[in-house]
């Protein structure tokens, strides 16, 4: 099993220490005036590992760096307690922010020249907090979410492809995207929404914030402060005449009972919203306040999602599945393979074992079956029930399926949260 620790270290150690540690005056007197050249290394290290986010977590008399890759947090490098401080400072120079500790939570920001023409310049949030051992440090990269040409690409399967394809040809209903933080359902979105922006559609936003720019799609901004809030903002896209309206997350009862607005007047309406499972979505929407006449009326397709890394192609290896995998499979009453795909580590993933991630996905079109079993108010369990019996592949099914083709591996399915059979 490998101990997904990146060889990181190994390259970022020696230069830091030969910053410490010039060999001549006048190369001495140039790297001491770079007082960022350590943030500076450490950046550049975390771009070419693929990181999401630098964190610097201060411990007693150390400091520990971490990068967060492909949605894990992998040890990077210890440094001693002034070497840690000193790069802390850095950061926060380099971010606009006062180098002096502070009790209240401070945030700037910095942008990152770009490698090359091909790339585009990074931009980065850096976040500092007192805690009771220091300042602990995150510098998260700020980039637009991935998108993809064809829904194929993001994991879907191709009958759930086939079904988002049938909603994005039909009019009217909402499309919501679900899962926890982190799931990547602001990936799924903007990808349908750079295909609506390929066909000969008018789609227009309504986000609070707008967190991306997307050409060829008029988005809105919220700004509740000057009477542009959910409810003034969706009868103003509704005079635009939109084939396609997106509201960022339905997160409060407004974005609720405008998303339902908006669906209701023949108008395609998409969203996300936090939930563990296709089915949740209905208790989320009831405790934003929608009657279940108004979901059920609304409600066209639910894509359920959630992230996990991609076994490294060029050295998975399968072999007898691990006691730790039995384990839990058999707890769940699951069947146990004989032989399952594990992570190793070699050059091209750093080490790790896996290189990026794909997604574990639950597509629920409601049926009439569906619809009546709300209006009754059914709760999740027996909507889930009904999804069972009728044969539809549920989030763990996909997700075993996955890690049965060597795509990931059944760890990475444990730890994703999916809800067990019952």
């Amino acid at each position: 099993m490998n101990s997904e620790r990146p060889p990181l270290q190994a390259a970022l150690l020696p230069r830091l220490q030969a910053r410490r540690a010039p060999e001549s005056g006048a190369e001495a007197e140039g790297e001491a005036g770079d007082e960022a050249l350590a943030a500076h290394l450490l950046i550049e290290d975390a771009i070419r590992a693929r990181a999401s986010d630098i964190h610097l977590d201060p411990f007693q008399d150390q400091w520990r760096i971490r990068l967060r890759i492909d949605g894990r947090v992998i040890d990077a490098l210890v440094l001693e307690w002034g070497e840690g401080l000193a790069l802390v400072n850095q950061f926060k120079v380099l971010a606009g922010l006062d180098p002096m500790p502070s009790r209240v939570a401070s945030e700037g920001s910095l942008s990152w020249p770009a490698p090359d023409e091909a790339t585009r310049e990074s931009f980065l949030r850096v976040t500092a907090v007192n805690c009771v051992a220091g300042e602990k440090l995150a510098v998260r990269f700020l980039a637009p979410p991935r998108t993809f040409h064809d829904p194929l690409a993001l994991g879907v399967g191709e009958q759930g492809a086939r079904g988002i394809r049938r909603w994005m040809d039909a009019t009217g209903g909402m499309l919501l995207v679900a899962g926890p933080t982190g799931a990547g359902k602001t990936t799924t979105l903007y990808t349908l929404l750079h295909q609506l922006r390929l066909g000969d559609s008018h789609v227009v936003t309504l986000e609070d914030p707008v967190e991306y720019a997307i050409p060829g799609i008029n988005q809105i901004q919220v700004d509740a402060d000057n009477g542009l809030d959910f409810a003034t903002g969706t009868r103003s896209l509704l005079r635009l005449d939109p084939d396609y309206v997106l509201i960022g997350e339905i997160r409060d009862p407004g974005s609720a009972a405008a998303a339902v607005s908006v669906a209701g007047s023949g108008r395609s309406l998409m969203g996300t919203l936090h939930s563990r499972d296709a089915v949740g979505v209905v208790s989320a929407l009831r405790q934003l306040g929608l009657v279940d006449a108004e979901i059920s009326a609304t409600l066209g397709l639910v894509i359920a999602q959630r992230l996990v890394r991609r076994l490294c192609e060029h050295c998975r290896e399968r072999r007898p599945t691990e006691p730790q995998d039995v384990e839990w499979l058999e707890a769940v009453a699951l069947e146990v393979p004989r032989q399952a795909w594990y992570p190793v580590g070699c050059e091209r993933c750093d080490g790790l074992g896996y290189r990026e991630r794909t997604g574990v996905f639950e597509i629920w079109q409601p049926t009439p079956h569906d619809h009546a079993l709300l209006l009754k108010h059914a709760d999740d369990a027996v909507l889930r029930r009904a999804l069972r019996e009728r044969g539809e592949t549920l989030m763990l099914a996909d997700g075993l399926a996955k890690a049965a083709d060597g795509i990931t591996s059944l760890r990475e399915i444990y730890r994703m949260g999916a809800i067990l059979p019952g």
